[in-house]
Order: C-alpha cells, then sequence, then structure tokens
C-alpha cells in the first residue's frame, strides 16, 4: 500500500502515526476516550495505550481493529497489527461489583 501524502512529513514513525490517529481522534473524543502510540516494535506492531473511556468500554476491541489499526496499517505499510495497553488488568474489570441502581 502507498502512504498517505501526509505521513511523509519529517518526524519519528511513532509521531508520523500520531499524526494520522489526529483524523480520528474525534469519534474517540465523542464518547470521552483517546489514545496515544507509545511505540513500534521490532516486528511492526503499533503498542498503543488506551485512555478515558476507552480503558473499560466494551466495543474498544472493536474500536482497536476497526479504526485504530486500520487506519495504520493503511497509511503505514511498516504497521503489521496494533496492541491495546491500559493500566487497568482486564481481570480486575471482570472481578468489580456491579453498581446498584
Amino acid at each position: 500500500m502507498d502512504s498517505a501524502p501526509n505521513t511523509a512529513a519529517a518526524g519519528t514513525l511513532e509521531e508520523r502515526m500520531q499524526q494520522v490517529l489526529n483524523e480520528y481522534r474525534p469519534n474517540l473524543y465523542m464518547d470521552g476516550g483517546d489514545v496515544e502510540v507509545i511505540k513500534v516494535d521490532e516486528k511492526g506492531i503499533a503498542h498503543v495505550k488506551m485512555l478515558g473511556a476507552c480503558i473499560d468500554c466494551p466495543i474498544s476491541i472493536l474500536t482497536m481493529k476497526l479504526g485504530i489499526q486500520r487506519l495504520l496499517k493503511e497509511h503505514f505499510s511498516e504497521i503489521t497489527g496494533v496492541n491495546a495497553m491500559t493500566d487497568v488488568s482486564i481481570a480486575d474489570l471482570y472481578r468489580r461489583q456491579p453498581i446498584e441502581a
């Protein structure tokens, strides 16, 4: 795939990825979330940190695969996949008590 013209700007790969993600951020902001590129490893996996409401959103995996991963792979041929990182343990999310109405 050819890179989009706006990704040819100078800067590190991570910086250029952040610029491309700026196009997608309004979708995340609507639901109180955000994403930050942490690093790209030697296998081409982009490690991104989910922020705000994205941390424990039940559909964040869809956002990650259908939105963020698709966008990054379209713009950067060196990206082979995306790994979402959070400061929250997924196991802790399943163990938490339901909120009583």
